[in-house]
């Protein structure tokens, strides 16, 4: 009887309460924690200096004309863009992710700082001298629908504190290049070996924190730029990437670092090379028809099966890259030429509704 009231009791499916499974991130928390701060707040830096930048220029006191305002912005996207794949190159052949990261930032906060003081009454001038005065254009230059006559010459005003501003463009597009090539493939070396499942839950943090800095910094930043003064709108920006600087050193105790290992840039164009020459062999002694594949140890190449097949899959994704061209064409629009328009639209003072 007392093992029928035993049996009884006996839960059926067993134990349903299971063991609660380990975090993902355990012991990677401070890490990832780290980089996420550090990457938020470089984001508020970044769209802190640059959503504003044509409106800045534009105005009092610099009143540079609409076509260098918009050029300033487009030509540091571009310089940022074209920096980013010498910046991997550099921390995988040579410096490692953390030192390229953490020298990239140094630049940058050198670049962000000229900014306050670019903008403010007292220190612009020691920068950059006395502002120009405007040149007295002739009548001949004044209307747009006559070409001046040959013998007129139409002066213009050179941008002022251009050379500083330009500079410190320079300064600071080094850096966010170096950074934005980085930063990813540092953020997955911490969670890489606890599986694809911490990988996505890294990357889905990863641009959380960054929208939350374009939105800070779109909100907040250009908010005070635009109704406050620019030198408190550009010392935020500064400040905030200083602390995302400091939050990435300390960091470093938690990291995992891993030394520069070779870059995959460095065997692409080692295995582009090689298949250049490899193409002048004629095709009936080639012992495969595709031209990469000439690259391969198994067919009398240099270069191990994997590193071709990774260059063979990075050539077909470039019609992909291609075709964004015109996308980023447009969307940096937004923060050039389009400020342009909204600063120079005319409302009626005495306009009455139909």
């Amino acid at each position: 009887m007392s093992s029928v009231e035993v049996s009884e009791n006996t839960p059926l499916l067993g134990n349903s309460v299971t063991p609660r499974q380990e975090s993902v991130f355990k012991g990677r928390r401070l890490a990832c924690a780290a980089i996420l701060v550090a990457e938020s707040l470089e984001r508020m830096a970044f769209y802190g200096l640059t959503s504003n930048l044509v409106l800045f220029l534009n105005s009092e006191p610099f009143y540079w004309e609409g076509t260098q305002a918009s050029q300033a912005p487009l030509i540091f996207m571009g310089v940022t863009y074209l920096v980013s794949p010498f910046g991997g190159w550099l921390a995988d052949a040579y410096l490692g992710k953390f030192c390229t990261i953490a020298c990239s930032l140094i630049l940058y906060l050198l670049g962000m700082l000229f900014y306050p003081f670019v903008a403010s009454d007292n220190t612009r001038t020691f920068l950059c001298g006395e502002q120009l005065a405007f040149p007295v254009q002739p009548a001949e230059c004044l209307s747009p629908n006559i070409t001046p006559p040959a013998n007129v010459t139409c002066p213009t005003r050179s941008p002022y504190c251009g050379a500083v501003i330009y500079s410190s463009l320079v300064l600071v597009a080094l850096g966010v290049g170096t950074v934005k090539s980085n930063i990813t493939p540092f953020g997955a070396d911490q969670v890489k070996d606890r599986g694809p499942e911490a990988t996505r839950r890294f990357f889905n943090w990863f641009y959380w924190s960054i929208n939350l800095g374009t939105i800070v910094a779109l909100g907040v930043i250009a908010y005070i730029q635009q109704n406050e003064s620019f030198p408190v709108g550009y010392t935020v920006p500064a400040v905030c990437l200083g602390i995302s600087f400091l939050v990435f050193l300390l960091g470093r105790t938690v990291f995992i670092t891993k030394p520069a290992d070779g870059s995959a840039f460095t065997d692409m164009f080692k295995i582009l090379g090689f298949a250049c020459c490899w193409s002048r062999v004629p095709k009936e002694a080639r012992p495969k028809p595709t031209l990469l594949d000439g690259a391969k140890v198994t067919y009398g190449g240099k270069f191990p099966e994997e590193k071709v097949e990774e260059v063979k899959a990075l050539v077909k994704i470039l019609p992909v890259f291609l075709a964004l061209i015109p996308y980023w064409t447009v969307y940096f629009q937004m923060q050039t030429t389009y400020y342009l328009q909204g600063l120079h639209l005319k409302t009626p003072i005495n306009c009455q509704s139909g």
